[in-house]
């Protein structure tokens, strides 16, 4: 009788370093293309929340002026939650005094974390009564003329919405 000895072929189990090499280069490169266009589109997401949030301010100063006579009105200066313009908050008390809770249910605050911030980034809100500009300074993505919350006085900065008095200040 021939009896050949032979002996198992080892079994592979798992993957060799070059094709784990190479597995990590192809999710670097997919990671690589996907975080700026991920980045871009929570920008767009963030100025979407700002353009609502003027909307909302300025339907609720509408129904504050119809109820009341005239707007919430401000010591001549800018009231904001940025370090510049007071740090005030977003209740009764906050940037647009008496707004809250009665014409709106909170003031509105930057939906990017790092807003208001020490300086200027951050909502304000300017009144003589008779007229008003609420601005959201220094914290959008995007800035161009024709944007519907175009700021003539802060172009490159801001977006604005504004009684016809308000819109220069």
């Amino acid at each position: 009788m021939n009896l050949k000895h032979t002996c198992p072929s080892p079994s592979r189990k798992g993957f060799t370093i070059i094709e784990m090499l190479i597995v990590v280069t192809i999710l670097t490169m997919l990671a690589g293309i996907l975080v700026p266009i991920l980045s871009e589109e929570a920008a767009i997401a963030r100025d979407g929340r700002r353009a609502s949030d003027l909307r909302s301010v300025a339907s609720a100063l509408a129904n504050y002026k119809d109820r009341n006579g005239d707007y919430p009105t401000t010591t001549g200066n800018w009231q904001g939650d940025s370090g510049n313009h007071g740090s005030y908050g977003y209740d009764a008390s906050g940037y647009i005094p008496n707004l809250v809770p009665d014409y709106i249910p909170y003031l509105p605050q930057d939906p990017d974390a790092q807003y208001p911030n020490a300086t200027d980034g951050g909502y304000m809100y300017r009144s003589d009564g008779f007229d008003f500009k609420f601005v959201i300074n220094s914290t959008a993505a995007t800035y161009y003329v024709s944007n519907p919350f175009f700021d003539p006085t802060r172009p490159t900065i801001g977006w604005q919405v504004s009684s016809p008095g308000g819109y220069a200040w």
